[in-house]
């Protein structure tokens, strides 16, 4: 990740945050990074205006330091654990990938037209709400870490990374997502759940 510093990184190992969940915010305003880190589900960018107060460049999405008030992100995540956890298949990226979003339509929309990891025909196979989504998405992802496959992809004239595909059979996703859930008991709501003959990839460990 391009601009972020060793002091950067170690204060968010220290607060849990995911780089999953960290977003290169260089070249933006608030208002435009505020709009694609929504859409992202994005909870703290970089390469940001420093604070008034210590200097410090990590904002949470709403455009506050959360190195000087750690609270922020606190808030944050708690804001964001309810919603949808969606499974998606690329056929052209032979690619899997697990996220969470509010609403699957729009979530759609938005990874094929950012041509998330670098494709665009995404289709989102599976979807279930929850009130613990973002614990569920959390869990499943962690669980199916083996199969990982990050790629460097632009979006909007800066490049991401894609820290949330897999290569591995959409049933091999869809397994972990329910033992995420069911582990903890959490209740859920399916919303989709289609037929995915063709998305059965090969499971590719990492090396």
């Amino acid at each position: 990740m391009a601009g972020i510093t060793s002091e950067q990184i170690r204060f968010l190992k220290e607060q849990n945050i995911h780089p999953k969940f960290v977003f290169n915010a260089d070249g933006l305003s608030k208002s435009e990074y505020r709009v694609i880190m929504k859409e992202l589900n994005k909870l703290v960018a970089y390469n940001v205006t420093p604070c008034q107060k210590e200097g410090h460049t990590l904002r949470t999405r709403s455009g506050h330091c959360c190195q000087c008030n750690t609270a922020t992100l606190g808030f944050q995540k708690r804001n964001d654990s309810g919603g949808i956890v969606y499974i998606a298949g690329s056929l052209t990226g032979e690619l899997v990938k697990i996220g969470f979003s509010k609403a699957v339509e729009v979530r759609t929309e938005s990874l094929n037209r950012t041509k998330y990891a670098g494709f665009n025909d995404w289709k989102i196979l599976y979807a279930l709400k929850s009130k613990n989504a973002g614990r569920i998405e959390t869990k499943a992802n962690s669980l199916l870490h083996e199969y990982a496959f990050s790629v460097d992809y632009e979006h909007d004239g800066h490049w991401q990374d894609s820290y949330e595909t897999y290569h591995c059979a959409y049933s091999k996703a869809k397994e972990f997502v329910e033992k995420a859930f069911k582990s903890e008991n959490y209740e859920i709501d399916i919303e989709r759940n289609s037929p995915t003959e063709k998305y059965e990839f090969r499971n590719l460990k990492k090396l």
